[in-house]
């Protein structure tokens, strides 16, 4: 079974990608590590909102670590969207060692573009933070720079890795 992390900052097309590729395999489970956090109501912290905010980030990866595994065990595969951390790329890592960590990372104006297009999750100084984090990122098997790969570009290149 192949499990896949796809990271990068807000609208490199993490959810688009993972959509086209999961229905280029038989069986497999899209899992937003966004909405198992929110599954976290109150009191909901964003991973930028101090330690509370870190804590809840971990909790959600972990959450997200035991529903990919029992998809595993019933021969599924997975991706999981996240934008991953150093740190939360080692806790993936120690759980989850036969996940290959796939960082979409396009340059900044595109993502930007991305981003302006289409509704909002996040305000643009969320969005800042998160696309630094990710420039900081060094924990991943590839790094795609998906600038100007169109959606199903970036989904055939992730497959041709599984």
């Amino acid at each position: 079974m192949a499990i896949v992390i796809l990271t990068g900052p807000a609208a490199s097309g993490k959810n688009t990608v993972a959509s086209i590729l999961a229905k280029k395999r038989e069986r497999c489970a899209v899992i937003d590590v966004d909405l198992v956090r929110w599954m976290y109501q109150q009191p909901h912290r964003a991973p930028w909102d101090g330690e509370e905010g870190k804590a809840q980030q971990g909790l959600g990866v972990e959450n997200s670590i035991e529903l990919a595994k029992n998809f595993v065990r019933n021969n599924i595969d997975v991706i999981l969207l996240d934008v991953v951390i150093d740190e939360t790329a080692k806790l993936y890592r120690e759980r989850l060692p036969e996940a290959k960590i796939i960082f979409l990372m396009p340059s900044y104006e595109e993502a930007f573009r991305r981003f302006s297009e289409r509704p909002h999750t996040i305000i643009e100084e969320e969005f800042e933070i998160v696309y630094e984090w990710e420039e900081k990122l060094t924990v991943y098997d590839e790094k795609i720079d998906n600038t100007a790969l169109s959606a199903d570009e970036t989904a055939n290149k992730i497959n041709l890795l599984l």
